[in-house]
């Protein structure tokens, strides 16, 4: 599989994502890097984006932008110095953001998303938007919700544990309101009646294995994937490879594969054999290829008919 592109170069560094999924490709996202360090274009990654999920696009603005790729002399200590950055926001995430103020984890998980329509428009359709626009209207008022255009901005719950993402979409403005509001109607969107008001601050509410996984998954198409199809070890082991991907290391790394004839002889032609026609192998040209041929059949040797 190829991806053909069309640089106005010379360039110092491209960088390309990988999917996921295997036999994949991402299109259209890439960053370019010009031989002063400098970056030359960054395309098609959530840091370009508005409304996107903010650890994402500060992880990408440091991979990036700071310069990572940059570093080191060699493969190894190029992704050993990308695989720094990764490491500190997975520290971040699985620390439940201890080091910082509420305020500032909750814009680190937030998202914002607009509603192109008015909120009945919508329907019985499902979305985290809706969902947010619905519990807004259900503590500030339909009012609040009447119109299209409204920008609604959540973060992802924990609870109820049964419920999809969609489903547990809690308002951002909803910790900016009195505590009893917040606790009131945190209760009632976690629907956990029994739950104290120290399980209802922000470090409690969240669901931090959803934005583990969202993590994972920009850590997994910018550098672990991208270092296991090059032949390295994998630079961030916290984030475990795809079970494609696994087998497909296992594949390059076992030296008793079976080579395909393909392979073995192109390796042969690289290394100066002949390449000789398959009639001329049988015998020397036109000339060979009229020559009988003997074959065994039923313990009785049989000729086959000369040419002519």
């Amino acid at each position: 599989m190829s991806i053909y592109f069309e640089v106005d170069g010379p360039y110092r560094c491209m960088v390309l994502p990988a999917s996921q999924e295997e036999g994949k490709l991402l299109k259209k996202r890439y960053a370019v890097y010009e031989l002063d360090g400098s970056l030359a274009e960054l395309k098609g990654f959530e840091l370009k984006r508005r409304g996107e999920l903010k650890l994402i696009k500060v992880f990408q603005e440091q991979v990036f932008k700071d310069g990572p790729f940059l570093a080191g002399d060699d493969l190894e200590s190029c992704y050993a110095a990308v695989a720094t950055v990764a490491n500190r926001w997975l520290d971040v995430i699985d620390g439940h953001g201890e080091q910082l103020e509420d305020e500032e984890v909750l814009e680190l998980v937030s998202e914002q998303k607009s509603m192109s329509r008015t909120l009945e428009e919508y329907g019985e359709q499902k979305s985290s938007a809706i969902t947010v626009a619905r519990r807004l209207a259900e503590f500030l008022g339909d009012q609040m919700v009447k119109d299209a255009g409204l920008a609604c901005k959540f973060i992802v719950a924990a609870k109820p544990v049964d419920k999809p993402v969609t489903e547990r979409a809690i308002p951002v403005a909803i910790f900016e309101a009195e505590a009893a509001v917040r606790y009131h109607y945190l209760r009632r969107w976690l629907k956990d009646r029994s739950m104290a008001a120290e399980d209802m601050e922000i470090r409690q509410v969240i669901d931090w294995n959803y934005y583990r996984g969202r993590l994972d998954a920009a850590i997994q198409k910018i550098i672990t994937i991208p270092a296991a199809i090059q032949k390295m070890e994998n630079p961030v082991p916290r984030v475990k490879h795809p079970e494609w991907l696994v087998k497909k290391v296992a594949s390059l790394n076992d030296a008793y594969q079976q080579k395909s004839l393909k392979s073995m002889f192109s390796k042969a032609i690289d290394d100066g054999a002949a390449v000789m026609d398959i009639e001329e192998a049988a015998g020397g040209g036109k000339e060979g290829a009229r020559k009988g041929v003997v074959v065994h059949r039923r313990g009785k040797r049989v000729g086959a008919p000369q040419g002519g």
